[in-house]
């Protein structure tokens, strides 16, 4: 993949402010330690703690921003990720849609192995009232990391506000893999705003594939998030 999959959200970054003139960019970041680094129901870490930090700059609807993610895999050497992305957030029938375009590197990779590709993500909430936020998250990439293809997932979930501050999750996902490995995941979950921009979550997560090993098996981990 060539360095122009990148430029444009590179690009953004520095662009935004000057577009902005007299409207005002908006600039976020956040920190992440989670004990097991599971995403989309699947460890990236061997079962190891993962670390995230990503930026964003936003102005009106439309944002870029990059994060980098430690990662553990002793088959292909992958040791951490970058990405850079764009995106746009907009309503849509009573929705609160979020559309990316996400350029993603693994590094540390073996000599011969596809580690870079791009995916489409869009992800959209709805209140259903005053407690109940029903989630929906769909992915594609055409060409995706490793040996495996054409890649999608598809999620759907439900957030339940006890409180305030503490809120229930629930999650059922599923992810193809062409030439590499389907599966569906499920995820349950509780967290606390601490502060409103300090979050700690417990969460459990496991899939239909849990004899394939570790990676696919159940897990129960702990999140730490910091917004700045």
């Amino acid at each position: 993949m060539s360095a122009n999959s990148f430029l444009l959200p590179a690009a953004l970054l520095f662009v935004l402010p000057t577009v902005a003139q007299a409207e005002t960019v908006k600039y976020s970041a956040e920190i992440k330690a989670l004990s097991d680094g599971i995403y989309r129901g699947v460890s990236q870490t061997e079962g190891r703690p993962q670390y995230t930090v990503g930026g964003q700059a936003a102005y009106g609807k439309v944002f870029g921003g990059f994060l980098y993610k430690s990662m553990r895999d002793r088959t292909t050497g992958v040791d951490n990720q970058t990405q850079l992305l764009i995106g746009y957030k907009s309503k849509w029938l009573g929705n609160d849609v979020t559309s990316r375009a996400i350029f993603k590197q693994y590094n540390g990779t073996k000599t011969g192995i596809d580690n870079e590709f791009t995916e489409y993500e869009i992800n959209a909430a709805r209140k259903l009232n005053a407690r109940l936020t029903a989630k929906l998250n769909l992915a594609y990439s055409p060409d995706n990391y490793g040996k495996a293809k054409q890649a999608t997932f598809s999620e759907w979930g439900l957030d339940y506000k006890v409180t305030p501050k503490l809120t229930l999750q629930a999650a059922n996902g599923f992810r193809h893999n062409q030439d590499s490995v389907d599966y569906t995941s499920y995820l349950a979950g509780v967290s606390y705003a601490v502060t409103p921009k300090f979050l700690v979550s417990l969460t459990y997560t496991t899939t239909d594939k849990g004899d394939l090993g570790a990676k696919y098996g159940e897990s129960t981990f702990v999140t730490l998030s910091k917004k700045f």
